[in-house]
């Protein structure tokens, strides 16, 4: 924390332990200037402490602000700062993406810096995400990993005028809206300079491990917790089918094998018992189906297939296959690794 943040916050609580010694003294006029000599006198110390947790919730998310804007070279192959940068966290977070917001608040979103740069009349935008865990910020990567992969972060695709990157828990892109590379070598040495600052990598998620390697389309792999993450992905239902929360971690990748085209998707869960119960729930209500074993398999529309295969604490779950003999032997295999 900055020196005049904690002097500030500091002065603050020395306020709230005066007027609590002063109090027993509220009939002496020394305890009443003692108290005084330092801060306007309250008889209620409940919104003092509140105050003092509201100042530190607000600096908490300026300091981050600053910290996430020491990322920012002033600039770089022309292109300079053009206007003030713009902050945004939790609360106002849909100020800025209007429609999108939550799919970023369920990949535990904390603060956002946007920040313009300009060269001339061409102009470039940089966003700046910081996340929970290193495992969300590659989340809100992995939703869309089009274009082609490039060395800058942990992992990184460019293509059109945008540059995506994930380091550590940041999520970075780089755009420059007119959609082609007029900005290109601006664009990658910014991301570069920006990926250097972060001084720490991320950690993939362990989850992303089980995903069987023979046949997955590379860099189709996607991660996250929630229903309306899934459902961006692929639509099954309104309703928490899966019982999908922030307790839940889920792979999705997309796969060919030999003639048969699926989407894998697994999903962990805290226990057993909640892996059992997202099963039997997702069977019964949306395969119509009561389940009496571990597996099941169900024509939906189109002729197209469904495959639920429950392992433990894991449910793996195939769509859009049509095979149903070669479906069934995809989901044994899963189960023996």
């Amino acid at each position: 924390m900055s020196q005049p943040y904690r002097e500030i916050i500091l002065h603050k609580l020395e306020c709230i332990r005066l007027r609590r010694t002063a109090l027993p003294m509220k009939n002496s006029r020394v305890g009443v200037e003692l108290a005084s000599t330092h801060c306007r006198a309250r008889p209620i110390l409940f919104f003092d402490l509140l105050a003092v947790s509201l100042l530190v919730l607000f600096f908490h998310g300026v300091i981050m602000a600053n910290q996430l804007e020491s990322l920012l070279p002033q600039k770089i192959k022309g292109f300079e700062k053009s206007d003030k940068t713009k902050s945004f966290d939790r609360k106002n977070l849909y100020d800025y993406l209007d429609g999108g917001a939550e799919l970023y608040l369920a990949y535990d979103f904390q603060q956002l810096i946007v920040q313009d740069y300009k060269s001339g009349e061409t102009s470039i935008t940089v966003e700046v995400y910081s996340m929970g865990t290193s495992q969300d910020a590659f989340g809100l990567y992995s939703l869309d990993q089009e274009g082609v992969n490039i060395q800058i972060g942990d992992r990184a695709t460019y293509g059109s005028g945008l540059l995506k990157f994930w380091k550590g828990s940041y999520f970075v892109r780089i755009t420059d809206m007119s959609g082609n590379d007029r900005s290109k070598d601006a664009i990658l040495e910014l991301g570069r300079n920006i990926s250097q600052k972060i001084d720490f990598k991320g950690k993939l998620p362990e989850l992303l491990s089980r995903l069987p390697a023979d046949g997955l389309v590379p860099y189709s792999e996607r991660f996250f917790h929630k229903q309306i993450l899934l459902n961006n992905l692929y639509f099954l239902s309104t309703e928490n089918l899966l019982d999908l929360s922030e307790r839940t971690s889920a792979v999705m990748g997309d796969y060919v094998l030999g003639k048969m085209n699926l989407k894998l998707l697994l999903i962990s869960y805290p226990d057993t018992s909640s892996a059992k119960s997202a099963f039997e729930n997702f069977c019964v209500k949306y395969l119509k189906t009561s389940p009496s074993g571990s597996r099941v398999i169900q024509k939906v529309e189109e002729g197209k297939l469904i495959g639920a295969e429950l392992d433990k604490n894991y449910l793996w779950l195939t769509f859009e296959s049509k095979d149903e003999k070669a479906t069934g032997n995809f989901l044994r295999n899963l189960k023996k690794r």
